[in-house]
């Protein structure tokens, strides 16, 4: 079953709501930190929502930052500025690349549709998502214009199988000869197994070969991780009844790929990534935080033609 928990009919994804929040929170980093602009992750935080849009109250956020923005928040920010970082490069090298189709499943309060603009001006983002979640979206967007023609697909996925969702994206204007790139951001650390090979079949199924296919997960370990920290954050997830469920063995994920048809291009750890975007000292807080280094950012590629 693909599930993300015990998410109502009536009730947005709350961890979706804090990783917006995170996201959004990047604007207040120093300059060298930031590494992507989200000016729409705070509108789905609540009070946070007012920490941008009202200039006194931003200009006050920013020149106290360096006060409230430290410690554990800054690395959790930290860590969702290099997680957008690196999907958001490869949405552009897509892009650049000539594709014009996106599918975001379990897209969330994402919004590259909005925020990359000249990498995807007149493509098509398919946002794929629980019902409710999806509503809450709609709402805060409504009125905003999109460089992407955003086409909003609702999907129960507690109640509809994944094996019916290429039909829906092909009624929705989906074109399966062309290639599609799918994004699937902080959602395989939700699911079951058996939800996650009903993932990678329905992506194998709607995207033409040579697709790309980029998606962050956990490395088996951090599910597994008996530490207080490691504990304090699965016991969190667990009680707003979203709980982590799923690791890849990063030694292992070529060859099960491999298996259902992709090829994999990209694996590394966020403490990589860090090294490679941050300045050395905030990337080492990174890289030396066991539940952050062990989240890791992949790319994978549908099998059948060259690329």
């Amino acid at each position: 079953m693909y599930t993300r928990g015990a998410l109502r009919d009536d009730v947005p994804s709350r961890t979706a709501a804090w990783v917006a929040a995170m996201r959004g929170l990047g604007a207040f980093l120093p300059p060298e930190l930031r590494l992507v602009d989200d000016p729409y992750g705070l509108r789905f935080a609540g009070a946070l929502a007012a920490l941008r849009g009202r200039p006194r109250l931003e200009g006050r956020a920013r020149e106290t930052a360096a006060v409230w923005l430290r410690g554990r928040l800054r690395r959790t920010v930290l860590v969702l500025q290099l997680r957008t970082r690196v999907l958001d490069d490869d949405v552009e090298a897509f892009a650049r690349a000539g594709g014009r189709q996106l599918v975001l499943l379990g897209a969330g309060f994402d919004c590259r549709a909005w925020r990359l603009r000249a990498a995807l001006a007149g493509a098509r983002v398919f946002e794929v998502d629980h019902p409710a979640t999806q509503a809450k979206k709609r709402a805060q967007m409504r009125g905003e214009p999109a460089a992407a023609q955003v086409v909003y697909v609702p999907w129960h996925f507690e109640r509809e199988p994944l094996s019916e969702l290429p039909a829906r994206l092909a009624a929705e204007g989906h074109d399966a000869r062309a290639a599609t790139m799918t994004i699937l951001e902080g959602v395989l650390m939700y699911l079951t197994p058996e939800a996650v090979e009903s993932t990678f079949a329905c992506v194998r199924a709607y995207a033409a070969p040579g697709s790309p296919m980029a998606f962050t997960y956990f490395d088996r370990a951090l599910i597994r991780d008996r530490s207080a920290d490691a504990l304090g954050e699965r016991l969190a997830v667990r009680v707003i009844g979203e709980p982590f469920r799923f690791g890849f063995d990063p030694r292992e994920l070529p060859a099960w790929l491999a298996a259902r048809g992709f090829a994999l291009e990209r694996d590394e750890s966020c403490g990589d990534a860090a090294r490679r975007l941050l300045p050395a000292g905030p990337a080492e807080a990174v890289a030396s935080t066991p539940r952050f280094a062990l989240r890791r950012f992949a790319r994978a590629r549908v099998r059948g033609m060259p690329h």
